[in-house]
C-alpha cells in the first residue's frame, strides 16, 4: 500500500520582514496553508527539514502559530519529524531550545543522532531524541540537524554508520537534514559536494533537505523545497518553490513520486534602471514613469506586492539632486505596495574641473571651492556666498581662532544669508 508525505523546510515562522506586521502574519499563513494541505491529502507524516523558527528567540505570536498548527495535525493523527536549523540553535551554554520544549510537548519528534569516540550511534527515538523513527509500511525516517562547518564530517561518519546498520525490514529509507548540496547557492555554510553525498545513494530512497531557499531536485533522490514564503528579494527569482508531497511505492520503479507544490504568497517584485542616459532629475522621473508604464500589466496591487528598484549605472548629476522619495512616490503611486524599496547604487559621476589652471593660488583656490558647493543642491542657491564662508572659517583655523569663535562665526554667516534669502 502507497504511503504520502510532504516535505517542507524553511518556513521561518516570526519573521517581521522590513519590520512589517503583514509581513510577519504571511509567514504564519504559509505555515497554515501546509498544514491544510497535509489534512486535505490525508498524508500520513509531514517531515520539517529545519528552520521553522526565523530566530532562536522566539516570538509569542510565533511559538503560539507553531503549536496551533502543529496540534491540528497532531489531532488529526498525523506524526511530524523535525530536524533543528541554524537559525534555531541554542545560544553558546543553552542547552534546551524551543524545538525541544515542541519535541518535549509532543508535537514532534526531534531527530538526531548522536556521536561516540568518533562514530555515529543510530539509535531509534524513545523517550529521548534519537536518530530515526519507523513508520507503517516499512519506512524508516533518518535526521540529522545543522552542522555547520562539520556538515561533511558528520555526513562522513553518518554514511559508515549506516552502512553497518540492519536494514532488513525497512523497504524505503528516509534521511532527512538542514544541509546543502555545494554549488547551488556561493557563500552558504552547512554544505557537502554531491560526490560526498555518494556513500548514502546505496542506503538512501529519499534525501530530504532545508536550508538553501533555492528549490532543487539531483537525480531523482535528492530535494530541496527552498522556502515557502520570501524570506530575501533575491528568492523572486526562484518562482518554483514551496513543499513536496511525495508518494512512496516500495518495489516499483520508479519508488516514489514527488510533487513540488508551490503556495500563493505575497508577490516580489524586483525592478531595475540605468540611470546614465539622464542628464537632469526630472528625465530621471521621467524614466522610472515609462519603466512603471512597461511593468504595469505584469504587477498587480492586489495583494498589494512588495517592490524593489535598483538604480544603477554612473549619475550624471549630483546625488543630492535625486530625490529618492520622489522615486518611491511613483512607485506608490502605480502599484500601492506594501512595501517600497529603492536602491541608489549608481555611481557619482567624475566631473572634470572647469577652472584656470594659471591662476593664482587664491583664486585657484575660490574656484575649486565654489565649483564643489555648486554640484550640491543643497548649497548652489548661496554657492558663491558659502564659498567665502568656507575660505573665511579656513583662514579663521590656521590664524588659530578658538573652536568657539568657528563656531560663531558660522552662526552669524548662516543667519546674514537667512535674511538675504528672505529679502530675495
Amino acid at each position: 500500500m502507497a504511503t504520502t508525505f510532504l516535505h517542507a523546510a524553511d518556513i521561518h515562522l516570526g519573521y517581521q520582514q522590513y519590520g512589517s506586521a503583514v509581513r510577519f502574519d504571511d509567514f504564519s499563513k504559509v505555515f497554515f496553508h501546509i498544514v491544510d494541505q497535509a489534512i486535505d491529502r490525508s498524508v500520513d507524516f509531514v517531515l520539517l527539514g529545519g528552520d521553522l523558527f526565523h530566530k532562536r528567540k522566539v516570538d509569542p505570536l510565533a511559538m503560539r502559530a507553531a503549536i496551533q498548527g502543529l496540534g491540528v495535525l497532531r489531532d488529526a493523527g498525523i506524526p511530524v519529524l523535525a530536524v533543528e536549523g541554524n537559525h534555531e540553535r541554542a545560544y553558546y551554554g543553552d542547552q534546551y531550545t524551543w524545538i525541544d520544549f515542541l519535541d518535549a510537548m509532543g508535537y514532534f519528534r526531534l531527530l538526531d543522532c548522536r556521536f561516540e569516540d568518533g562514530r555515529a550511534v543510530l539509535e531509534p527515538c524513545g523517550e529521548e531524541h534519537g536518530a530515526y523513527v519507523d513508520l507503517p509500511g516499512g519506512v524508516r525516517v533518518y535526521g540529522l540537524r545543522y552542522y555547520g562547518a562539520s556538515t561533511s564530517k558528520v555526513f562522513g561518519m553518518f554514511a559508515d554508520a549506516l552502512a553497518e546498520t540492519d536494514h532488513t525490514d525497512v523497504a524505503f529509507t528516509i534521511l532527512m537534514s538542514h544541509a546543502g548540496v555545494e554549488d547551488q547557492l556561493p557563500h552558504y555554510g552547512g554544505t557537502l559536494t554531491y560526490n560526498a553525498l555518494g556513500p548514502l545513494r546505496d542506503h538512501v530512497d529519499y534525501l530530504a533537505l532545508g536550508h538553501i531557499h533555492k528549490p532543487y531536485e539531483l537525480n531523482g533522490w535528492i530535494y530541496n523545497p527552498g522556502s515557502p514564503e520570501t524570506c530575501g528579494m533575491e528568492e523572486e527569482a526562484w518562482k518554483e518553490r514551496g513543499y513536496y508531497v511525495v508518494e512512496i511505492d516500495p518495489g516499483h520503479n520508479p519508488d516514489h513520486r514527488a510533487e513540488l507544490i508551490v503556495p500563493d504568497r505575497r508577490p516580489f517584485h524586483r525592478l531595475r534602471l540605468s540611470v546614465d542616459g539622464f542628464s537632469e532629475p526630472h528625465q530621471l522621473y521621467e524614466g522610472v514613469r515609462r519603466m512603471i508604464r512597461r511593468r504595469d500589466a505584469t504587477i498587480s496591487p492586489s495583494p498589494r506586492p512588495v517592490v524593489e528598484l535598483t538604480l544603477s549605472g554612473v549619475l550624471p548629476f549630483s546625488r543630492f539632486d535625486l530625490d529618492v522619495n520622489q522615486v518611491e512616490a511613483l512607485l506608490d503611486d502605480a502599484w500601492s505596495p506594501l512595501i517600497t524599496r529603492v536602491r541608489n547604487q549608481a555611481r557619482a559621476f567624475e566631473y572634470e574641473s572647469d577652472i584656470d589652471t594659471g591662476a593664482a593660488r587664491p583664486e585657484l583656490e575660490r574656484s575649486i571651492v565654489q565649483e564643489l558647493l555648486e554640484r550640491d543642491a543643497r548649497f548652489r542657491p548661496a554657492a558663491q556666498s558659502w564659498t567665502k564662508v568656507a575660505l573665511d572659517v579656513k583662514r579663521m583655523v590656521l590664524d588659530g581662532s578658538s573652536p568657539e569663535a568657528v563656531i560663531d562665526a558660522l552662526r552669524q554667516a548662516r543667519a546674514e544669508m537667512a535674511v538675504e534669502n528672505q529679502g530675495a
